[in-house]
């Protein structure tokens, strides 16, 4: 408890293994006033329908390697809203493709797809919210719920409990699977572990909600197959620099994108259904068809709109030619010129 675990089952495992006999009642009893007691407040409480939401959230731990050194990592927590099942799966990373291969083994960890995903305001998601409350989702993420079919759905702001159930996963993951260990070799390691962990307790106990165990009431949930569908088609991200007729190229192709872009670095990211979509850190500046022809130019002259007005090369008006009168010209020999010198 002095190193900051403060969960009795954790502390449990480890004293029964020292040989331990007692029961859990009076660990808990003994560690009950050592524990900060936790700020309460009244929430309206719901609950889902099978195979209706899942939700989704990222924690963050330090961990130490063999080596001494410390390193930050981050635990992608999925949790189906209805039998509560966990997934747990640990990164070095939360970028947009990380997330997709998450969320990827997720859906084949439980077995299918929900209707709607529940995430709080990561970039990754919503770019932004505009004056009148319309939210400005990610269109490369977008493009991937449509891929699996399901709705990604945003909790409003300052509403952690919107997504409760995930978020209490979060903590869960970090008290009974994280407080547990002690250094780790790596991220195969650890999710080697954290893996056994979700199949031997976190999916097998009863639940202290539903009072069920959540392999037990997956059965339940109604989930869309994933079938033979392959991967999501995942194409990294490239850097590219917006020429000066704002022009960025990519597999032999070149496109325009708007002009205050020229000069500057971008990403160019290509997605499913032939789209390509150029985005600078959490702006999507373009999306457009992925030209199937080589060495073509896609030109968008709306992507010029603000240099119009601005000083262009004009063609010049050439005048016509003016012919010169052609004169026949008396030929004289030298001697001629010679003979009129003498006389004078």
């Amino acid at each position: 408890m002095s190193q900051g675990c403060t969960n009795a089952e954790v502390i449990y495992r480890e004293i029964k293994d020292q040989g331990y006999q007692g029961h859990i009642t009076i660990l808990r009893d003994f560690m009950r006033p050592l524990r900060q007691q936790g700020k309460w407040r009244v929430e309206l409480r719901w609950e889902s329908s099978p195979g209706q939401y899942a939700q989704v959230d990222w924690g963050q731990c330090n961990a130490q390697l063999p080596d001494g050194s410390q390193v930050k990592l981050y635990v992608f927590v999925y949790t189906l809203a209805y039998s509560r099942v966990s997934y747990a799966e640990w990164t070095n990373r939360m970028d947009m493709v990380t997330l997709e291969k998450c969320h990827e083994h997720a859906f084949a960890y439980t077995g299918g797809v929900p209707e709607a995903v529940v995430y709080d305001r990561m970039k990754t998601v919503i770019l932004r919210e505009d004056a009148h409350g319309h939210l400005k989702f990610n269109l490369t993420f977008l493009d991937f719920a449509g891929y699996y079919g399901f709705s990604p759905l945003v909790c409003p702001p300052r509403w952690p409990r919107g997504k409760g159930k995930v978020e209490s996963g979060v903590k869960y993951v970090k008290r009974n699977f994280w407080q547990g260990l002690i250094s780790i070799a790596g991220l195969d390691d650890l999710n080697s572990r954290c893996r056994r962990w979700l199949d031997t307790i976190a999916n097998v106990r009863i639940h202290g909600t539903t009072g069920r165990i959540p392999f037990e009431a997956l059965r339940e949930e109604k989930l869309k197959p994933l079938t033979d569908r392959p991967p999501y088609p995942s194409y990294p991200a490239v850097l590219r620099t917006v020429s000066r007729d704002c022009l960025v190229s990519y597999r032999g192709c070149c496109y325009s994108v708007p002009a205050q872009w020229a000069g500057k670095t971008v990403w160019v990211r290509e997605v499913s259904g032939n789209r390509i979509v150029v985005s600078a850190g959490n702006i999507i500046i373009s999306e457009q068809p992925l030209e199937p022809v080589l060495k073509r130019t896609v030109i968008h002259e709306a992507h010029y709109a603000s240099l119009r007005g601005r000083p262009r090369l004009r063609p010049v008006k050439v005048l016509p030619r003016i012919e010169t009168p052609h004169y026949d010209v008396e030929r004289r020999p030298l001697s001629d010129y010679a003979a009129v010198a003498e006389v004078r």
